[in-house]
């Protein structure tokens, strides 16, 4: 990334942290902004692939949990990519999921005790987060397509990082209402889960260490698309 092209992100954080009053999504954007013009794109989705395992051992740690593994950052480029679709993104969980039941003894299903349904219960928790992610993936893949293929037929002289700036803004609006309509629906999977975990009467510190990765990763692929933008 060229030195100018770094500056200026870094001048738009700045903007943002004076204009914005530095509510915390506002960090989120600051972040991804500072990680773009320190880390390189495989240095990004390293990052990204530590902190997953991060929240997945800590998750097990906690309850001893029986988790289906997260995407890696190649199934997901993938995923955006549309070289593995939704379903088939789902399908690989299940398929993940199938073989951790079969791998570990449980009671039966009308004879668990509370820890066995506590571990059901994130289990298929993080199942559904990682499935709509999946979901908004593709979504998010779609959008990157459509502005690839305007930038391809850009005249040369436009094909910069001016160029790129109009088509981001142009497809800016789409993207934020994908953003929030996701932030919606994860916030509402953590707030049932944290009020599961309360009728059981278990540990609810995990739900903050959710919430922190998913910002986190959130962050960490707003630097991804950033970095594209500076190349």
């Amino acid at each position: 990334m060229k030195k100018w092209v770094k500056i200026l992100l870094i001048v738009i954080a700045v903007l943002i942290a004076l204009t914005a009053g530095l509510a915390i999504w506002q960090w989120n954007n600051i972040i991804a902004i500072l990680t773009t013009v320190t880390k390189t794109e495989i240095e990004i989705a390293a990052e990204l692939d530590s902190s997953k395992e991060k929240l997945e051992s800590e998750i097990k740690e906690k309850f001893d949990a029986n988790l289906v593994s997260d995407f890696t950052s190649e199934e997901e480029r993938l995923i955006i990519k549309g070289e593995i679709s939704a379903e088939d993104a789902v399908k690989m969980l299940e398929e993940k999921r199938s073989e951790t039941q079969t791998n570990k003894k449980t009671h039966p299903e009308d004879n668990k005790n509370k820890d066995e349904i506590v571990e059901q219960l994130i289990g298929d928790k993080v199942i559904e987060l990682y499935s709509m992610k999946a979901f908004y993936l593709g979504k998010l893949g779609q959008i990157e397509a459509k502005v690839r293929k305007e930038y391809a037929q850009l005249p040369k002289e436009k094909k910069n990082l001016i160029g790129k700036k109009d088509l981001a803004t142009k497809y800016m609006g789409t993207a934020t209402s994908l953003l929030k309509q996701c932030d919606t629906e994860v916030g509402k999977l953590i707030a049932d889960l944290e009020k599961e975990l309360k009728k059981f009467k278990a540990d609810t510190s995990i739900i903050k260490t959710i919430k922190d990765a998913y910002e986190n990763e959130k962050a960490l692929k707003k630097a991804y698309y950033l970095k594209l933008l500076g190349e």
